[in-house]
């Protein structure tokens, strides 16, 4: 799976990009100079608000993965290294659409942050095609189309660097080719590649496949999808036999979880203007047409499914960025009820996009600062214990190792150390994601206290690097 699933998601993107331009021929007589600008101001929008990682730890985790992918052609997570020599790899806990994509960019010369921001902008271009096809009105699939690229939400995380810019841009060049091909089924083979791709993104793309069938799209349409979701499906089993948070015993209760967040999602998404622009809209075209109410339909499923996720509630930390998934049907939607009104619509979303952007989650930048700030002290070929490895090496720019593989096989682990001339101290980092995880902690501290004397080498009164030091050894 390494080398074979990454080949195959290659291919089946370069069908992807093969197919497009003619595809996207349906346009060529509707999308004029309007819509280009539109698509300009969505790209400087996000460029100027620079890059920056919102979502820890999955970033990290995506960089990673998409860097072997750039570098070896495997399909794999680091759980260990940092020094030449030792380097402990597993299979990611993801699917990779998203990371094969990135890794063909970055050896195009691209970066993470840029890669982000350009999904970001052009799923602007798939909601005004996806609109298009609903409304036939130009007028309103630009005024959903401008709403989407200047939405605040969408603009913030079109600068990090972790699923959301790409499953949005999948599910909006999902729903534009679904439609596209009703009207005209010589695009099924491009719908078909579309879908399929995109439930290699984000497990919960699959609802997309349930979508198709709801508009009754072929068979064929739908089923290399369906064979495709085999892989994101057996991730997930595999998470859950590795207890992984979110996906454990004890954080699968999805209906105790969707009946504590449905009511603050539903809070959340009415608790802003900007929202309430596509919202309104939408849900009035609903009432009237069919294709409306089939949108809507899917961005309630979407809905659910996330209320359901141990982790789901959207006013919470970075959560906010799954509410961009449900809110995407309903920017299309929205576009025949926004055509009568057009102009007043991108005014009211012009000045609705300058609210002041989100800043960080503060527990999160403070770990990052604090390790910043403290990675002098800590010893330069010493492993760092931490539970998002990449995310030390790139910040502290030391080796570092993930804790399970300590515990799992600690002689072995400091047999591998001692081999490649790691220093013989380990240092523990206490972040915010280590109190995420007390009964870990709690087992890898305790497994290590019998050999090794411990010392603080940094400690804010939240956050802490702990030196941990062979007894009866001078480290090296």
């Amino acid at each position: 799976m390494t080398a074979a699933y990454p080949a195959a998601l290659a291919l089946l993107l370069a069908a992807w990009l093969a197919l497009l331009p003619g595809a996207l021929g349906r346009l060529r007589e509707r999308a004029g100079f309007l819509l280009g600008a539109v698509l300009l101001a969505a790209l400087a929008l996000r460029l100027a608000a620079g890059g920056a990682h919102l979502v820890y730890n999955d970033e990290f985790e995506h960089l990673d993965i998409a860097r072997h992918l750039a570098s070896s052609g495997r399909f794999v997570a680091t759980l260990a290294g940092g020094l030449p020599g030792y380097d402990v790899v597993a299979r990611p806990t993801w699917p990779g659409g998203h990371h094969v994509a990135l890794a063909a960019f970055m050896k195009l010369g691209g970066g993470a942050f840029l890669w982000s921001a350009l999904l970001s902008s052009l799923s602007v271009l798939f909601v005004f095609w996806a609109a298009l096809e609903l409304c036939d009105d130009e007028r309103g699939a630009l005024a959903a189309a401008f709403a989407w690229a200047v939405l605040p939400l969408a603009v913030r995380y079109g600068r990090a660097t972790d699923l959301t810019s790409s499953s949005v841009f999948w599910i909006a060049a999902t729903l534009a080719a679904l439609h596209a091909r009703e009207k005209e089924p010589r695009l099924n083979a491009f719908a078909a590649v579309t879908l399929a791709y995109a439930v290699q993104v984000r497990p919960e793309n699959a609802l997309l496949v349930g979508y198709a069938a709801l508009i009754r799209a072929p068979l064929a349409v739908s089923l290399p999808a369906l064979l495709g979701a085999a892989v994101p499906a057996s991730i997930a089993l595999a998470n859950r036999a590795d207890a992984l948070p979110g996906y454990s015993a004890a954080t699968t209760a999805p209906l105790s979880h969707l009946a504590r967040q449905l009511g603050p999602n539903l809070a959340f998404l009415f608790s802003r203007a900007e929202f309430l622009l596509l919202l309104v809209p939408a849900a009035f075209a609903a009432l009237t047409k069919r294709p409306a109410l089939r949108l809507a339909a899917l961005s309630a499923a979407l809905l659910l499914l996330y209320g359901c996720f141990f982790r789901g509630r959207f006013d919470t930390g970075t959560e906010d960025r799954y509410a961009l998934s449900v809110l995407l049907p309903l920017a299309v939607a929205s576009a025949p009820l926004l055509a009568g009104a057009a102009v007043p619509a991108v005014l009211l979303a012009a000045g609705l996009a300058f609210a002041a952007p989100a800043p960080p989650e503060a527990e999160h930048e403070a770990s990052r600062r604090f390790l910043e700030r403290s990675a002098r002290l800590i010893p330069e070929r010493a492993f760092v214990a931490a539970f998002n490895p990449p995310f030390v090496r790139a910040v502290a720019g030391r080796p570092a190792a993930a804790p399970f593989l300590i515990l799992e096989d600690l002689p072995a682990f400091e047999l591998q150390r001692a081999r490649v001339g790691a220093d013989a101290r380990l240092v523990l980092y206490k972040d915010w994601a280590w109190r995420a995880r007390p009964e870990e902690a709690a087992r890898l501290e305790k497994a290590l206290s019998d050999g090794y004397g411990a010392t603080a080498l940094a400690d804010n009164g939240l956050d802490a690097l702990i030196l941990l030091t062979p007894r009866g050894e001078r480290a090296r």
